[in-house]
């Protein structure tokens, strides 16, 4: 499926994680972009007019909970309501297929809280994140762990 987003922009579903995954660890996300989570159910990328990756977001289920796995856009189209457009296309997703509330770890919680998302304490979360069994989380890396009840 191809979206056009005015002009400038082009949304598209893809199944090549790879390309995404370079741009989720070039904006701070820890992922190895040539491994794939296990679980991920859509992936879409926003490509510019020259047909370069700007942004990129997939959803994930993974053993019956709903994840806001990914979401990132480069630094340079920040602020065009790209990130809004994608979060709204994963929470879509997920609720399609049954979700009655939707996890994800954030780097930058105030922007999910914006959305509808809370923040929660670890210990209340369900097994989503490999996050939350990481040495360095609240030890270096602090993501939130937040949850959006739908």
């Amino acid at each position: 499926m191809e979206t056009s987003w005015g002009r400038e922009m082009r949304l598209y579903e893809t199944d090549d994680f790879y390309p995404l995954g370079v741009l989720f660890k070039a904006c701070g996300l820890e992922v190895k972009p040539e491994e794939k989570p296990e679980g991920i159910v859509k992936m879409w990328r926003v490509d510019d007019e020259d047909g370069e990756l700007i942004a990129a977001a997939t959803a994930q289920v993974l053993n019956g909970i709903y994840v806001a796995k990914h979401l990132a856009v480069t630094e340079a189209c920040r602020g065009k309501y790209i990130g809004k457009k994608l979060l709204n296309l994963i929470e879509e997703e997920l609720i399609g297929r049954g979700a009655k509330e939707m996890w994800l770890a954030g780097k930058v919680p105030e922007y999910y809280i914006k959305f509808g998302w809370e923040t929660v304490p670890a210990e209340e979360a369900p097994p989503f994140s490999k996050c939350l069994v990481c040495k360095q989380f609240n030890n270096g890396c602090y993501p939130s762990i937040m949850r959006k009840r739908v």
